[in-house]
């Protein structure tokens, strides 16, 4: 029987600080390298290090929305300029404040044409 050989990196990851700055209280900026790795293991540790780091950040944001008589976020709505889908991605843009640590509900209820 024949078998491929597989190289095995003996290398030990080895990581740095670049940059790390403290630009105030709550805001800190810092750049790592981290190397060696394999083919395509960059972007599995990488895509885990943002959402580790991601859920560390605390604030609200619209994470959910819902039109009515829309099925999907490319449908259209007959009167309206704006595809659903540029709707949603300008609700992303908003800023919101919130003292609660809970999910909050908020509906927003337009009648009627631009004017």
């Amino acid at each position: 029987m024949i078998q491929d050989e597989i190289k095995v990196s003996t290398q030990t990851l080895q990581w740095k600080c670049i940059e790390s700055k403290i630009e105030s209280k709550r805001l800190l900026y810092s750049r790592f390298a981290i190397s060696p790795f394999r083919k395509g293991q960059a972007n599995t540790v990488g895509i885990a290090m943002r959402r580790a780091l991601l859920n560390e950040i605390e604030g609200a944001s619209i994470t959910y929305a819902k039109i009515k008589k829309v099925k999907h976020e490319y449908s259209t709505i007959i009167g309206l300029q704006e595809s659903i889908h540029d709707i949603l991605i300008n609700l992303k843009e908003i800023v919101l404040k919130s003292e609660s640590f809970e999910p909050q509900k908020a509906y927003i209820s337009v009648l009627g044409l631009k004017k």
